[in-house]
């Protein structure tokens, strides 16, 4: 019986010990994207298991601000929204990546959460780069969204249909606080008014 449970409880720490370094590693990873969208280092902390069976909040992902209105260096996102940031280099070559292309309202699930795990992670690294306001934030993040796809290996067309899904099917829906009427093509917050392209 001794010799069972010390199996047991081998084969218990191995498994964690394997759970802990695939999480850093995708840390890591996501992480390397964020710098890029930031425009400055920073780090990405996933939600681990029991955090998420605790987990009552509705956001996310969020950024700490000081009492200066300084952000930290870490955005924490939601077990979720990693899982589907990991999957998104897989999911964005598939064939059911096809609904986002076509701007399709029956994107299966798993599809729908890879769009928002991308837009989330742009919005998150708005906040990083010392933006408080939510929607002037989400402005930004719809407008970078593209660009956060391609890091995750999106192509143009891919990337491009990504962000206009994510203004098409998310941004409606977004509390008041997240949404401004200037977040237009051609308007006062457009981050390149030149381009026809939108977002």
């Amino acid at each position: 019986m001794r010799l069972f449970l010390g199996i047991v409880v081998v084969a218990a720490l191995g498994a964690a010990f394997v759970f802990h370094e695939q999480h850093s590693l995708l840390e890591g990873q996501l992480a390397i994207a964020a710098t890029q969208l930031a425009g400055r280092p920073v780090h990405v902390h996933c939600q681990g298991f029991t955090g998420a069976l605790l987990d009552a909040t509705a956001e996310a992902g969020s950024v700490r601000f000081d009492a200066n209105g300084r952000p930290g260096d870490t955005t924490d996102l939601k077990r979720p929204v990693c899982d589907a940031l990991n999957r998104f280099p897989h999911d964005v070559k598939s064939p059911a990546y096809a609904c986002v292309l076509a701007l399709s309202p029956d994107c299966p699930q798993s599809i729908r959460d890879d769009v928002e795990a991308v837009h989330t992670l742009a919005h998150e690294s708005w906040h990083l780069r010392g933006i408080g306001s939510e929607s002037l934030t989400e402005c930004r993040a719809l407008q970078t969204t593209a660009f956060a796809a391609t890091i995750f290996g999106a192509d143009p067309r891919a990337a491009q249909a990504t962000a206009a899904y994510a203004l098409k099917y998310f941004y409606p829906r977004m509390p008041d606080e997240y949404r401004t009427f200037e977040c237009v093509n051609g308007g006062p917050l457009d981050l390149r008014p030149a381009d026809p392209v939108w977002p």
